[in-house]
């Protein structure tokens, strides 16, 4: 997994969000860490083994697909 500081950012433009779209990604951005964290191979039944049941796994895709329709519905909303 790579560094969670190692985020690239752009200078040729600037975007502003407003703040709750700005918290909502900023959570949808941990919350994928931690799946990410989660997934990853844990003691010696092999690589392919979570643990992490199917039913969690579920919920937290639809959280996160939850924030990510805010965030779209917020920015789309604060646009002229």
């Amino acid at each position: 997994m790579q560094s969670a500081n190692s985020v690239a950012h752009p200078t040729s433009c600037c975007h502003s969000l407003p703040t709750t779209a700005l918290h909502a990604l900023i959570q949808t951005r941990d919350q994928l860490r931690l799946l990410a964290q989660l997934t990853e191979p844990q003691g010696e039944c092999g690589p392919d083994v979570v643990y992490l049941s199917a039913q969690a796994l579920a919920h937290c895709f639809d959280r996160l697909a939850d924030d990510l329709d805010r965030i779209a519905e917020t920015i789309s909303r604060s646009e002229p």
